[in-house]
């Protein structure tokens, strides 16, 4: 019997069956989109920051690793404006970017010789989710503020964000057809949600409801990117149409999580980024003690995906993927010895 590729593994556990091996995000998934680049220029600027099509001027810090940020202290309008958002918002005309050009480039894959769609997953990766994009026009704190304190006409601007969203979904089914859709959306730090549950609930969950449903009917299965503690809002994904949550960190009780809710949720992630292995001066024995330690947690359950990375202090994408191999490598070794399985060929 042929053994099971990487996409045919990690659709399984997507679809709440049992995992051959623990599948790994960085390894079995081809990701297109935002997450290793800015995705659609659009959204997040070019490549090592610029505009982006609304006018948010975006910058990429080596100390991130590149990843976009907007330009501090430089936005569209504060939270005392956004009943008035018209006169500063207005939406990319969608049918004017080269979506073609754009699809050839992302679907090249690394090595340039394309994206093997029988082996690996195809992900998209929607940057600036509902309550990002908000915040990309005028900053966390006032979004935040305009949450508290216009929440009638926030929410219209967040329904209007979403509208908008639902129509990049043509575009992108029929020029990448990924078999994921992720929405990237951080509404949390470390400790707990910027808003209130209810805040939440009543102004930036119906869109992203709204939207799931949109990228089902359109043939991807959603998923929903938050970082930091999210634990309260997990109920609130799986209601949304969510099949997964990433990234996942262990400032979540993620073990309760799986064994409440992985026959029937995903959980992507597991990884320490606060952890010794994560840290900058980490050895190669540090970081693989710290990727073995967390699979022997999480690894082999239900409902599991490994999602482990390290942030590189540089702009170069060959030390990124130095510093992610350093993770990875050994995560790859211990999936498969904890399933007692040959470690496949390189490629395979």
């Amino acid at each position: 019997m042929d053994m099971l590729t990487p996409r045919q593994n990690i659709l399984n556990v997507l679809n709440h069956q049992e995992p051959a091996w623990t599948p790994n995000w960085i390894t079995d998934v081809a990701i297109t989109g935002f997450g290793a680049l800015p995705g659609p220029a659009f959204e997040k600027g070019e490549l090592g920051g610029g505009y982006d099509g609304f006018g948010v001027r975006w910058v990429a810090p080596a100390s991130g690793g590149g990843a976009p940020i907007p330009a501090p202290g430089e936005f569209l309008m504060h939270f005392d404006q956004i009943e008035n958002w018209r006169d500063y918002i207005h939406f990319p005309d969608l049918d004017a970017f080269d979506w073609e050009g754009f699809a050839a480039h992302e679907l090249a894959g690394m090595d340039g010789q394309g994206i093997d769609r029988n082996r690996v997953l195809v992900d998209f990766g929607s940057g600036n989710g509902p309550y990002e994009r908000l915040a990309s026009f005028m900053g966390f704190e006032d979004a935040c503020l305009a949450i508290a304190l216009e929440p009638e006409v926030t929410k219209e601007l967040i329904e209007a964000i979403v509208d908008w969203k639902i129509e990049q979904l043509p575009y992108i089914v029929k020029y990448l057809n990924p078999d994921t859709y992720t929405s990237y959306d951080d509404v949390c730090t470390q400790k707990g949600p910027f808003m209130s549950p209810d805040a939440y609930r009543t102004l930036i969950k119906p869109g992203t409801k709204r939207l799931f449903d949109a990228v089902k009917e359109a043939g991807m299965m959603p998923i929903q990117h938050t970082c930091g503690f999210a634990e309260p809002f997990v109920e609130d994904f799986i209601d949304m149409g969510a099949v997964a949550w990433t990234s996942v960190q262990t400032c979540n009780d993620i073990d309760g999580l799986l064994s409440k809710y992985g026959d029937r949720f995903t959980f992507i992630g597991g990884w320490d980024t606060n952890g010794k292995g994560a840290m900058a001066d980490a050895t190669d024995e540090e970081i693989a003690a710290a990727v073995c330690h967390d699979l022997d947690m999480f690894g082999g359950r239900k409902g599991f995906i490994l999602f482990a990375y390290r942030l590189a202090n540089s702009l170069d994408p060959m030390v990124s993927l130095h510093e992610n191999m350093r993770v990875n490598g050994p995560a790859i070794a211990h999936i498969f010895e904890m399933a007692g399985i040959p470690l496949p060929p390189m490629g395979a």
